[in-house]
C-alpha cells in the first residue's frame, strides 16, 4: 500500500496482480510524510537500490530503521524474521484494505486519486499455487514451477479454502468519493502503470518497471487446462462479483 500526500494518491496493492512491483516504481517519488508498506526484503532491496523505502507504516521508528539496516545489510533471513512485511503486524501493512486505510490515514480522498490492480480470477489462483510451491526460497529468481505440480498445489487450496485468498474486490471496497479512481488490468500492465504515472505527473525519463515475484505466467497456462469442472464453478460462484464488476468472462 502507498499513501502519498505528496502526489495525492492511494495504491491498493492486491494479492497476485502484480502489486508489488508498481509499488516498486512508485515509492521513489514518495515524500517524507507519504505512507509506504514494506515488502519481502529481497524485493525491498531492490527498491532501495532504485531510490525508494518503506516509511511510516509503524508508530516506533526504530523498528522502520532497524528492518531498513538488515535489508541494507543483507541479512534477508532475520529482516524476515521482524514480519514487518507479512500482513497485519503494525497499523499500516500489505495488502490493507481502502477502508482501513481510509479509518487510520489523515486524507481526504476528494483530493486524491485511488488505484489498483484487477486480473482474472482464475489467473489469480493458478498464480497464488506457483506462489506456494516456491515463495520459501524466494530469492528475486523468477518462480516457475510445471503444471502438474501447480494442479496438485491448487487442489491444496481448494481442500482449505485458501483460493479465497486471490479474491481482492473487498479490498477496493469503499463508500468514499475519489476525485479519480483509476483501475490498471494486469492483462497490459504496462500501458495502463505509464498512463497512471502521466495522471499524477510523473516523470517517466529514468523510470524502470520492475518484475518483482514473477511466477510461470510465461507458459499461459489456461484454466481449462488447470481446473476441474467442479473447481471452475466454484470459482464462479466465489468470485462471481469481480467477474462482473472487473468484466471478466467465466468459463
Amino acid at each position: 500500500m502507498i499513501l502519498s500526500h505528496k502526489h495525492s494518491f492511494l495504491f491498493i496493492k492486491g494479492r497476485k496482480v502484480g502489486g508489488t512491483s508498481i509499488e516498486m516504481l512508485l515509492a521513489p517519488f514518495c515524500g517524507p510524510s507519504d505512507i509506504v508498506t514494506p515488502i519481502s526484503p529481497v524485493d525491498e532491496i531492490r527498491r532501495l537500490n532504485a531510490g525508494g523505502a518503506p516509511r511510516n507504516y509503524c508508530p516506533d521508528p526504530a523498528v522502520e530503521a532497524r528492518y531498513l539496516q538488515l535489508v541494507r545489510d543483507g541479512s534477508f533471513d532475520e529482516a524476515r524474521k521482524m514480519r514487518v512485511h507479512s500482513d497485519k503486524v503494525y497499523p499500516f501493512f500489505n495488502h490493507m484494505p481502502v477502508a482501513l486505510v481510509e479509518q487510520l490515514a489523515d486524507f481526504d480522498p476528494r483530493e486524491f486519486t485511488l488505484a489498483y490492480v484487477v486480473r482474472d480470477p482464475y489467473a489469480k489462483i493458478i498464480s497464488l499455487a506457483n506462489m506456494n510451491l516456491s515463495f520459501s526460497g524466494y530469492s528475486g529468481a523468477p518462480m516457475e514451477n510445471n503444471a502438474a505440480d501447480i494442479r496438485r498445489s491448487i487442489q491444496k487450496l481448494f481442500e482449505t479454502d485458501q483460493f479465497l485468498l486471490a479474491r481482492n474486490i473487498d479490498l477496493y471496497k469503499t463508500r468514499s468519493t475519489y476525485q479519480h479512481q483509476i483501475i490498471l488490468r494486469q492483462e497490459h500492465l504496462v500501458r495502463d502503470i505509464r498512463s497512471f504515472m502521466d495522471h499524477l505527473g510523473l516523470d517517466q525519463t529514468d523510470a524502470e518497471i520492475p518484475h518483482a515475484k514473477q511466477g510461470s505466467i510465461r507458459k499461459k497456462y489456461s484454466a481449462k487446462s488447470m481446473f476441474t469442472r467442479e473447481q471452475l464453478d466454484i470459482v464462479n460462484r466465489a468470485f462471481a462479483d469481480e467477474f462482473n464488476h472487473n468484466k471478466y468472462e467465466m468459463i
